[in-house]
């Protein structure tokens, strides 16, 4: 049987870590080699429509919108049309578990590499289902750093603030009951999360 070569990299960090800015220039420098790149976001990212930017960067990056319940089809027909060398992945968070694992196949089936940007723990403090799949399914594991908010450890998990108010729910907050609210996001490290959790309860 023959060797899986094919690169297959998670790159994961937390808020403000530049993990866009990094796609962004990572698809600059395959144009610049003359590779040819195909890059998918998740339709669940309303952001900027079909296109990735950063406030890092003056420049942006063309996307193809994956629905959030398509499964992976519009991904396997892309890559079939395009031809591509190497694949982009957008905020692979709020792919799907089935999508993801079209991915994987596509890699081996396409022999195409693939380079997924996005975050690894929600703020609830668990794993996205997505990126769990992805390190099942093979991908290799690649952590952006980034300081914590609060102290000098590297940071890990996020804080979301609703109103000035910690939410640490297990259950996805409703996009729509939230659009209205003052939201604001830290990167922090694991005990700077749990700290700031036990203040809240004891509120």
């Amino acid at each position: 049987m023959p060797r899986d070569l094919r690169v297959r990299d998670l790159l994961l960090g937390t808020m403000k870590s530049a993990k866009s800015a990094q796609l962004i220039m990572k698809g600059y420098m395959l144009d610049s080699q003359g590779k040819k790149v195909l890059t998918f976001k998740p339709e669940t990212d309303t952001r900027d429509g079909n296109v990735v930017s950063s406030r890092a960067l003056p420049i942006t990056r063309n996307a193809i919108v994956v629905p959030k319940d398509d499964d992976g089809s519009i991904m396997s027909m892309a890559v079939w049309e395009h031809n591509p060398d190497v694949i982009l992945i957008d905020e692979l968070q709020f792919f799907t578990v089935k999508q993801v694992e079209e991915l994987a196949d596509i890699s081996i089936t396409y022999d195409v590499d693939i380079y997924a940007y996005g975050l690894m723990i929600s703020y609830n403090g668990k794993m996205f289902e997505s990126v769990k799949r992805a390190i099942e399914c093979g991908f290799r594991l690649n952590t952006i750093d980034m300081s914590c908010d609060h102290c000098y450890n590297d940071a890990t998990h996020h804080l979301l603030y609703i109103d000035g108010v910690v939410k640490y729910d297990v259950n996805p907050i409703n996009v729509e009951d939230t659009k209205d609210k003052e939201q604001k996001y830290e990167s922090v490290c694991y005990q700077c999360y749990i700290r700031a959790i036990d203040v809240a309860n004891m509120k």
